[in-house]
């Protein structure tokens, strides 16, 4: 997806994607790593979209830099969590001079590299950017994610909004594509926009082999249903690396 996609979806992120899974994914994060973070530590929020985990970091007392490279996404993030920093940048390459305690990236971002040097780019950008004993958290959709949630259509209809989002997933290439087609009355008028969202299927046998290619030495692996009992998140894994 590009980045002019990117900065059109951000109101329906905003309003609509983010609402389900930031509260079960800050339970995640509360189980495998909030615990391990003193009070004050900085967080890096990569990918940190339009901001609410940052924002829940940040009442909590951390100091969080968020990193996104859509403008748009990060207009909101910055009004959602007006108490961290937010920096525009490419999470395949980045960098910073200090070091962060944790680096988070949630969402399944990583599913939104489309290749799996990029993902490694991601990942050896996160190395570099952490502390000696710094921690990084992701999450990432596997097969099971993609082929249990892209085989439906959805539509919301509001009174200042109508989307629709048609889903789909390539077997083959392992490409999930999410068509969306979105209007918002803004000012009397009715206005169209559209956004394709593609990810990409990694086996997590790849993605740790990255992890490990980058530098990250102790890999852990945890199961969003069965091992922090968020039902509604079949498929869905969390690494925890150091």
């Amino acid at each position: 997806m590009s980045k002019k996609d990117y900065d059109t979806f951000a109101w329906f992120f905003n309003r609509h994607w983010v609402t389900d899974i930031a509260p079960d994914v800050l339970k995640a994060l509360d189980k495998i790593l909030t615990p391990k973070l003193q009070i004050e530590s900085s967080i890096l929020d990569l990918c940190c979209g339009t901001g609410q985990i940052a924002a829940t970091f940040s009442k909590r007392g951390f100091n969080v830099t968020g990193l996104d490279n859509s403008a748009e996404m990060l207009r909101y993030a910055r009004t959602n969590a007006p108490n961290a920093k937010f920096v525009k940048g490419d999470a395949r390459n980045f960098k910073f001079k200090e070091k962060f305690s944790a680096v988070i990236s949630t969402f399944d971002s990583v599913n939104h590299f489309l290749s799996l040097d990029e993902v490694e780019g991601v990942f050896s950008s996160v190395r570099n950017a952490l502390k000696a004993d710094g921690i990084f958290v992701f999450d990432a959709n596997t097969s099971r994610a993609f082929i249990e949630n892209l085989n439906d259509d959805t539509a919301i209809v509001e009174d200042d909004n109508v989307c629709a989002m048609r889903a789909s997933y390539d077997h083959k290439t392992k490409i999930g594509r999410y068509d969306i087609t979105m209007f918002r009355l803004i000012e009397g008028n009715w206005k169209r926009t559209d956004a394709v969202i593609e990810e990409k299927c990694f086996a997590l046998k790849d993605l740790k082999q990255a992890l490990k290619r980058s530098g990250f030495s102790s890999i852990k692996t945890y199961y969003a249903d069965r091992d922090l009992k968020l039902e509604d998140h079949e498929g869905r894994v969390f690494f925890l690396c150091s």
